[in-house]
């Protein structure tokens, strides 16, 4: 199993909690089996999450919620006994994988830090995160919310001549699939202090805007996305992949105010080459255009990847853009250019991704009875 502690412990999980009994047991049934332990530090539940946590033998502390995610990591990590470290929350899903192979790779020597697979929302694709670490004091999180020991590792892969790996552990979180209102609400005052503490962090200021659009302030989430896009022009020779994100978000808001984005996208288009999220947008905007010609050929070549194939980078695509989300505005193109044969089975592709969609059942009638199918 390679390299232990003296404790015998190589793998502990370490999960911070409150009021998740809803999620718990079966994140914690995930990991049985594969952590040789399992920490959990609660914030002041009030429901059942400690003794479901007890139940599963995991070794529960309580530590006083202060309104800072990093706070709670560190003391989880505090507690580990293992070699190495695997950080999940309630509302994830470790997916089933061999034990001795975990232990055989992340044994291989060289590295600080491994990141797994991550699955963000269940109808997303995957991208890497950081996720796995050294039993280290040197590694601890910062940042009061969407912390990170990415720094303290690099520090120590600088220190030490170390590298991140990508491990074979894959993690699913399940816990964007309901109503994020009662989130929202929770990290908006957490994300106002973070970014004002931060404010050349170009993530916390998209979080920011996707939180205030949630919550209604439609106004402020535009603020946030042209003051993370702004950030951006002043880097452009550091610009993250996930920078992308405030772009799409603030094209998709002025779209639906009928504004002119033809700038904003151009400049997208030229930061982010080969992204599919910035594609996808170009295809909308052209057909809104009218541009239905150029926009289907886009559609059609979304449609033709496979989102499972795509290259893990550090976001991650709805992968309805690959599937009904450019079937149907292909269907519609090629309806407004008079192909009505290829509209139906756009309709009809997109039909078959989505069953229960009327839009889509609607439209691929309307076209059927137009080539007088039944």
């Amino acid at each position: 199993m390679g390299k232990t502690t003296l404790s015998g412990i190589f793998l502990s999980a370490a999960i911070i909690v409150r009021n998740e009994e809803r999620f718990l047991e079966d994140c914690l049934r995930s990991l049985s089996g594969i952590a040789d332990e399992i920490v959990v530090v609660d914030t002041g539940s009030t429901d059942g999450t400690k003794d479901i946590a007890a139940g599963f033998g995991a070794r529960v502390f309580d530590f006083p919620w202060i309104d800072d995610f990093s706070a709670a990591r560190n003391e989880s990590v505090r507690h580990c006994l293992g070699k190495w470290i695997l950080y999940v929350d309630a509302d994830e899903r470790l997916k089933p994988v061999d034990k001795g192979a975990v232990a055989a790779d992340l044994s291989r020597p060289g590295f600080a830090a491994f990141t797994v697979s991550y699955r963000p929302i269940s109808w997303f694709t995957t991208f890497r995160e950081y996720r796995v670490f050294r039993n280290d004091p040197r590694i601890r999180f910062e940042g009061i919310i969407h912390e990170t020991v990415l720094p303290s590792v690099m520090k120590v892969c600088d220190d030490e001549g170390l590298a991140i790996g990508d491990s074979i552990l894959e993690v699913d979180h399940v816990g964007y699939d309901g109503d994020l209102a009662r989130k929202h609400r929770r990290n908006l005052p957490l994300l106002e202090r973070h970014a004002g503490d931060l404010p050349e962090n170009t993530f916390l200021r998209y979080r920011l805007g996707v939180t205030r659009k949630a919550l209604g302030d439609t106004e402020g989430a535009e603020r946030e996305w042209r003051a993370a896009i702004d950030t951006v022009r002043r880097r452009r020779d550091n610009v993250a992949p996930r920078d992308c994100q405030a772009y799409y978000d603030l094209i998709r808001l002025l779209l639906e105010k009928g504004e002119d984005v033809s700038p904003l996208l151009e400049e997208a288009e030229a930061l982010f080459q080969d992204n599919h999220l910035i594609t996808w947008t170009k295809a909308m905007v052209l057909m809104h255009g009218g541009s239905y010609e150029e926009a289907a050929d886009i559609f059609g070549r979304l449609t033709s990847l496979d989102p499972e194939r795509i290259d893990h980078v550090r976001i991650s695509y709805d992968r309805r853009i690959f599937g009904e989300f450019s079937y149907e505005p292909m269907g519609t193109c090629y309806f407004k250019l008079g192909r009505l044969a290829e509209s139906e089975r756009c309709y009809a592709l997109a039909l078959e991704r989505d069953p229960g969609n009327a839009e889509y059942l609607t439209k691929h009638k309307f076209v059927s009875a137009l080539l007088g199918k039944k």
